[in-house]
This record gives structure tokens, sequence and C-alpha cells, in this order.
């Protein structure tokens, strides 16, 4: 089985870190690669950033189903492109949020999500009112924290990030938490165990953990994005028709 990894970044400086935090998820017969973008937007922190990027998040996904890969995952919990790219493609695709909040709703019935910033918060919100989980989600807390800076001073992402679920389990009574940024690399399991020696047990979910093995899941079971919802769209066709 091969996978691809979309980075929606403008630089491969943190490729390696990505691939090794990923190696952990995924199985003995699955290889996997990581992948940057040529042009976009530097990151996605907003509605400009997500459609600046999508035709080089989308011609990617393309040539990765041409180059046979089975699956793509876009690594990004505004999950950018996903709906487009599945009207062009027949792998499967998942971004960051959907497997992560869709799992977060089975094992908590009050869980939030915790983001870098408030535009990206903007996004989610909208996600999860179009998935329809919008009434389980109750809250959408924001670092004020731009992607490029979360790894900039050593212990800070970990203490930042602490406080917030202190705070989102004291005043908003969740009971599991989806980190809202796959840049949040390594800390769900450290903040687990922090809560968890404070007292407080609370399932701390991270996104690429969780979207690589619902992909795994979906290719090994033969599953993929519906026809019915996303009808194939013949690009040949509609160019013909343009010129016309």
């Amino acid at each position: 089985m091969r996978i691809k990894v979309i980075v929606p970044l403008l630089t491969s400086k943190y490729n390696s870190a990505i691939q090794e935090e990923l190696t952990p998820y995924v199985a003995p017969d699955v290889s996997v690669t990581v992948v940057n973008l040529a042009s976009g937007s530097p990151s996605i922190e907003s509605r400009y950033d997500e459609i600046y990027s999508t035709p080089e998040i989308v011609s990617k996904i393309v040539k990765s189903e041409e180059e046979g890969y089975d699956g793509v995952f876009v690594s990004c919990v505004s999950d950018p492109a996903i709906s487009v790219a599945r009207e062009l493609v027949d792998i499967p695709i998942v971004g960051g949020f959907e497997p992560a909040a869709l799992s977060a709703g089975m094992i908590s019935k009050c869980w939030g999500i915790i983001t870098i910033t408030q535009s990206c918060a903007r996004l989610i919100r909208d996600l999860a009112t179009l998935a329809g989980i919008h009434q389980q989600l109750a809250c959408i807390r924001s670092m004020n924290q731009p992607i490029d800076e979360l790894h900039q001073v050593p212990g800070k992402l970990e203490e930042v990030l602490l406080a917030q679920i202190k705070k989102m389990v004291s005043e908003d009574r969740v009971t599991a938490i989806v980190l809202g940024c796959t840049g949040m690399m390594g800390m769900a399991k450290y903040l687990s165990k922090e809560m968890e020696a404070i007292g407080t047990p609370i399932q701390v979910i991270d996104p690429s953990a969780v979207a690589l093995g619902y992909l795994q899941m979906m290719i090994r079971a033969g599953l993929t994005h519906s026809r019915l919802e996303y009808p194939k769209l013949n690009l040949r066709e509609r160019v013909i028709s343009c010129i016309k």
C-alpha cells in the first residue's frame, strides 16, 4: 500500500520531522511519501489561503493517483481542496478534520478543538457545520499563534496547549479534545499524560494519527468517496466545452 501525504506548505523543512512522527501509525506493509506545494499560500490559515492553494493541492492529488498511490492524506485540519479533488480521482482522500472529529464524536458527546488562529477556528467551525456535527462540538479555542511560530521557542507550545486544555475542561466541560493543527506534532501523547497526572484523564486526539489510520482502513476495505455525492468530473470535456 502506498500513501501520499501532502503538506500544504511552501517549505520542506518540516518533512523529516513529519515523516518520523507518522511512522508509528503506519502498518508494516505501507509506505508513505511526504510532499509539499510548489505554489500557493505559505500555509493554510484562512479562507483566502485555502482557495489560493486549492489548484496546486488538487494537481498533486491527481498526480498521486496517476503515479499509482492508493490514497492521499492532505495534512491540514482545514481539509483544503478535499471535496474538489474527490470529483477528479477515485482513490480515497482524507484531511485532518473529518477523521478526528468523527472519532471524537465516538468517544465523547461533548468535545472541543484547539487550533492556532481565529481564522483557522472559523474554517473549522464551517467544516463542523457542513458535516452536521456542530452540536457535539462544545468549543473551538485559538492559541493566536501562526503555524510558523509553533516550534520557535522550545517548550512554549506544550505550555500554551496545556493551559488551554485545562481551561477547556474546567470552563467548557469537554471530555475529549482534538488538536486543530497537524503542525502540533508530538503533542497529543504528552498532553494526555500531563492531564492524567493531575487526575483528569482526557483523550487528546492527534489528527494526523487518526487520519492515517482511517485512510489505511478505507483502502483495505475498498472504500472511497461516493460517486452519488461526488460525481466524476471529466476535465477534458469541460475544457473542450469552454473552448466552444
